[in-house]
């Protein structure tokens, strides 16, 4: 094809952009990329749909291209970086989330995911919802989902799912017909100096919302709540369509409509509840565990219904989706010590978890192996994560993950305050991986839960943490 727009991914095998890239490739766009580390999930994905993957960044990956679509990290760590100083001055830099909207999302119908945890497993539940019922979606999420090979799915319909991240204003990108929005909270301290500015995004992500402006909202959370009595005339004036649902706490609020649940049982597979509407009630089996899911699925089923899709379709779709990559992922079970690899990097994320998992494995020791992810976030949250960790058992506490922060020149926090502050009877921080192993084996009896947390590198420690269990395992066989 002659002209065809050429885009050139930096930093294209992130678990953002690495998606968006491969949707553009299929949507017919001439695609590269480049990153500083080409060993990720996303680099043997993108080398299988045709995009070229350089290794490390250079001027000269510019020269012939159209657009420069970058990760908004990078204006973090490299702002100065060449690449970038070049496609500003020729005026073809953008974020790959501006990328996403003024070239895949538009003049399409846009379903957006947003909220401070939660997006990317209620995206990829959206998704398959949609594709379940026929209509053929495109989908994007910043996560892996093994039934589609990574959290993407190429579609040809005019619906499109996306998750919509707060940081660096993302989402602002975007104009969804439907925007689903989990919960608010503070976070990425690095970019928010506090909780209003973050309530300031999400009221401008709100004002998005374009035909027919439906916004489904998690009734519980309390800064989202505050986000909604902000609105109410805004949104009257503008006739959005307001639908909340929750399971314990009511919001008094004009809804359009509104949804309870109702929790029934747990198991190790799945958990069971009602939702009610009126005098309405259906029951459903979600393939997870824990109610921070439950409330996840909830906003999909009321988006899904809004969309005239058939509740039977709903409910199956539910009872077969077993969740995405590192969001208490099983990883791996030797001699029934099972191991789990989660993403949670906040507290209240981390003290979710281990709720769940206290409630399907009652009376088992449950061992937390935490990666703390940026200083700051531990630093505003100090108190909230020494709460949250102390629902384990047992708590190792791992290297810190930089990040967006490695050259901040932010203060070292001392964590052995946060040992402390946990139980230092129970707690320690071991810097090494090789050692956190060693402990592990060491401690660790038949029918204990290992859950690695960590948002950066944490998910080597839990796959190695397996790989010496089966050697203990294999050795005592052999001595017995």
């Amino acid at each position: 094809m002659k002209n065809k727009t050429k885009i050139h991914f930096m930093g294209v095998c992130g678990s953002g952009a690495a998606p968006i890239a491969i949707i553009a490739k299929n949507m017919g766009f001439d695609v590269s990329g480049c990153d500083l580390n080409v060993s990720g999930y996303y680099s043997d994905v993108l080398t299988e749909n045709n995009i070229e993957v350089i290794k490390g960044h250079d001027l000269k990956h510019i020269k012939d291209v159209d657009i420069l679509a970058i990760s908004p990290a990078i204006l973090d760590i490299s702002p100065n970086h060449p690449e970038i100083v070049e496609a500003r001055k020729r005026g073809i830099l953008m974020t790959w989330q501006e990328f996403s909207s003024k070239y895949i999302q538009n003049e399409k119908f846009v379903i957006s995911i947003a909220g401070t945890h939660g997006k990317s497993t209620t995206t990829i539940l959206m998704g398959l919802v949609l594709e379940k019922a026929g209509l053929d979606p495109i989908v994007e999420a910043g996560t892996t989902f093994k039934q589609w090979g990574g959290g993407y799915r190429i579609g040809n319909s005019n619906y499109f799912v996306c998750e919509a991240d707060e940081f660096n204003n993302n989402f602002l990108n975007y104009n969804p017909s439907i925007a689903i929005i989990n919960n608010v909270e503070m976070d990425h301290p690095e970019f928010f100096k506090d909780l209003g500015e973050v309530k300031d995004s999400f009221k401008n992500f709100i004002k998005k919302l374009k035909s027919p402006r439906t916004l489904i909202v998690n009734e519980e959370s309390i800064a989202l709540r505050e986000v909604l009595d902000e609105l109410k005339d805004w949104i009257k004036e503008k006739q959005v369509r307001v639908i909340g649902y929750y399971i314990n706490n009511r919001f008094e609020f004009p809804f359009d409509v509104e949804y309870k649940a109702i929790l029934g049982s747990s198991t190790t597979e799945y958990s069971t509840y009602k939702i009610i509407n009126g005098g309405k009630e259906s029951d459903f089996q979600l393939g997870l565990i824990g109610k921070h899911n439950i409330e996840n699925s909830l906003g999909v089923f009321i988006a899904a219904l809004e969309l005239g899709i058939d509740i039977n379709i709903i409910r199956d779709s539910f009872k077969n989706f077993k969740g995405i990559g590192r969001r208490l992922e099983l990883i791996g079970s030797i001699e029934d010590i099972k191991v789990y690899d989660d993403f949670a990097h906040h507290p209240t994320a981390v003290a979710s978890t281990l709720d769940s998992i206290k409630i399907i494995y009652p009376g088992k020791k449950v061992f937390a192996i935490f990666e703390p992810h940026q200083i700051s976030r531990i630093k505003l949250f100090f108190n909230e994560f020494a709460s949250a960790l102390r629902k384990a058992d047992r708590v190792i506490i791992s290297k810190p993950f930089l990040g967006r922060e490695a050259n901040k020149n932010i203060e070292p926090i001392n964590l052995e305050e946060l040992i402390s502050e946990i139980n230092i009877n129970t707690a320690e921080y071991i810097e090494n991986y090789d050692e956190i192993c060693s402990k592990i084996v060491n401690e660790i009896k038949n029918g204990d839960i290992i859950i690695v947390f960590g948002a950066g590198e944490s998910y080597k420690l839990s796959r190695k943490i397996i790989e010496v269990l089966k050697e203990k395992s294999k050795n005592t066989i052999k001595k017995a």
